[in-house]
């Protein structure tokens, strides 16, 4: 005998529901998905944003260098010419 009509109606319900919640599954895991891969996406734009500061940071940091071994180099240009002139002094005030 063929099921009655409240059991096919019962059974489809079942069917009903039952995709139902495999539906909001997959809903979930896309939505889980798509967060996911955001992400991704805002840490790979942030990448050449950090590589730009961080050559920045090193080009400041050589040129500060520079300057320094350039006002070093001065400073001994300008204590060796005081030492000539006290040299200097000294040999003419004997």
């Amino acid at each position: 005998p063929p099921p009655s009509p409240s059991r096919q109606l019962a059974e489809a319900r079942g069917r009903l529901r039952a995709a139902e919640e495999a539906l909001a599954a997959k809903q979930e895991l896309i939505d889980k998905l798509k967060a996911e891969a955001e992400q991704h996406r805002a840490r790979l734009e942030t990448i050449p944003v950090l590589q730009a500061q961080a050559d920045i940071y090193k080009a400041d940091f050589a040129a500060e260098r520079a300057a320094r071994e350039q006002l070093h180099a001065q400073r001994e240009a300008l204590q060796d010419a005081l030492a000539q002139m006290r040299l200097r002094l000294e040999a003419e005030g004997a």
